[in-house]
């Protein structure tokens, strides 16, 4: 009994204790940015990348520098060599063979065996290229070429994520209206049908106005329900893209307003020519280039000669037993300049320069199609803002005269001057003109932002002039 009240007091305990909410994360379309350039995880790994690049120039210098390696070694031999050699002494003392019997039996060759069994030694060696036929040179201007190009992809990188940052905000701020669209539409089709159900009370409506009003209350409740979840899902993906993962939850502060932005009176032409010179993707391909033509330098020092200055500076040690002492050691120190010249590689470094040669000339294909890229999605950013823009001026009066509208009818209605179809078709003009009055400046928010990136400079659409509700 004393043990089943324990768990009993224990599975309270549990239920009593605090519940850690999940936090919240407020943050207007600015602070978004700034939050996932700082969080988002795929611009952290193109800083590594960067990083990388910047480490490979330190790498490609090394090939210039000078090389310095040390080195011991301790050799036992197990059966010395011997070497045959010509006997000197028998012609040296061959003269006196009169008086010193038994030379002319001495051997005309002798086996001789040089070394002693345990050979130490150590030094050092200092190696440093003269000239490589411009490889090495080329190497560092490849590595530099390819940190530019890191640089330039790493902002392109920043571009995108702040694109899909602010489309990912405005999506939340659109699901959050349309969330709003609807309920509110729902709202008004329940005190409508509770305006329906007083008037069918008093005999002055008629079954299938009722019915009518049912109808349209149950329409509009599954496309709340859609709206709520397509809200959820607007967050879950914000919450992504800024990095927060699920243990935050995003709130966007903000609202849409019309923004007037500062190429409203530009010329798609200098807008294609602020491309070309601002897009990150452009630079990339000329650095590309570079890369390319320093492939060229180093496939074509492979038909020229290899020029190498080394010096050693060693100690050598030689003894029968392992008891090496200091004046055992003689000093060695030398050098050498060493030349290669290639002369046959069974055509492999010509057919590698051809390669090399090709991957130029294609880098400059792809640099026409690069630029060609760029001035097409300009031109078509630049025509979907203008249709956003005007789109806004067209729709903004619409909703107000919705509005209006449907009061009229509803008012008409309840003095019977109208029927009850005429209120439906207001409601349905409203709720299409503020899901169509939301829908437009979502479009044009993110034309604007498109266009901006498409010419390369996106955090100029942060900096509108004029704010219109």
């Amino acid at each position: 009994m004393r043990h089943a009240v324990c768990v009993v007091l224990f599975l309270l305990t549990l239920l009593q204790a605090p519940v850690v909410a999940q936090e919240q994360v407020t943050l207007t379309i600015g602070q978004a940015i700034d939050f996932a350039l700082t969080h988002n995880p795929g611009i952290a790994q193109s800083e590594k990348e960067l990083s990388k690049a910047r480490a490979g120039v330190g790498e490609a210098f090394s090939i210039l520098l000078p090389h310095i390696e040390g080195y011991a070694s301790l050799q036992h031999m197990w059966q010395i060599q011997t070497s045959r050699i010509p006997n000197f002494l028998k012609p040296m003392l061959a003269p006196l063979g009169p008086v010193l019997p038994g030379i002319d039996q001495m051997p005309d060759f002798v086996d001789l065996a040089f070394g002693l069994e345990n050979t130490l030694r150590y030094g050092a060696t200092l190696t440093q290229p003269l000239f490589l036929g411009g490889a090495g040179l080329a190497a560092v201007s490849i590595a530099k070429a390819t940190r530019n190009a890191a640089e330039q992809n790493f902002q392109a990188r920043k571009q995108q994520l702040i694109f899909e940052t602010a489309l990912a905000f405005y999506s939340c701020l659109l699901a959050e209206d349309l969330l709003g669209v609807q309920e509110n539409a729902l709202t008004q089709a329940r005190a409508n049908l509770d305006v329906v159900n007083k008037r069918y009370g008093v005999g002055t409506a008629s079954p299938f106005d009722r019915m009518r009003a049912e109808v349209e209350v149950a329409n509009l409740e599954p496309e709340v329900i859609t709206a709520r979840n397509n809200h959820k899902v607007a967050l879950t993906q914000m919450r992504r893209v800024l990095g927060l993962g699920d243990y935050a939850e995003f709130i966007p502060e903000g609202a849409f307003r019309y923004v007037e932005d500062t190429f409203d009176q530009a010329a798609l032409r200098s807008l294609q020519e602020l491309a070309l010179a601002g897009r990150p993707e452009m630079s990339m391909v000329d650095e590309q280039k570079k890369i390319s033509q320093g492939g060229v330098v180093v496939t074509r020092s492979n038909f020229l000669p290899k020029v190498v200055f080394q010096t050693d500076y060693s100690f050598l040690a030689m003894r029968d037993d392992l008891r090496f002492q200091s004046g055992d050691f003689s000093k060695g120190f030398s050098s050498a300049i060493s030349m290669q010249f290639p002369l046959f590689s069974g055509f492999a470094s010509l057919r590698q320069h051809e390669k090399a040669q090709l991957d130029l000339r294609m880098m400059l294909d792809v640099r026409k199609q690069v630029a060609d890229a760029i001035l097409a999605e300009v031109e078509v950013s630049f025509n979907k803002f203008r249709e956003g823009r005007e789109k806004y001026h067209s729709a903004r009066r619409t909703v107000d005269l919705a509005t209006e509208a449907l009061r009229l009818a509803s008012l008409l209605y309840e003095e019977g001057a109208n029927t009850q179809l005429d209120v439906l078709n207001s409601h349905l003009s409203l709720t299409r003109a503020r899901l169509n009055y939301a829908n437009i400046l979502f479009e044009y928010e993110v034309a604007r932002y498109q266009l901006r990136k498409a010419t390369g400079t996106l955090t100029g659409a942060l900096e509108g002039k004029k704010e219109t509700p």
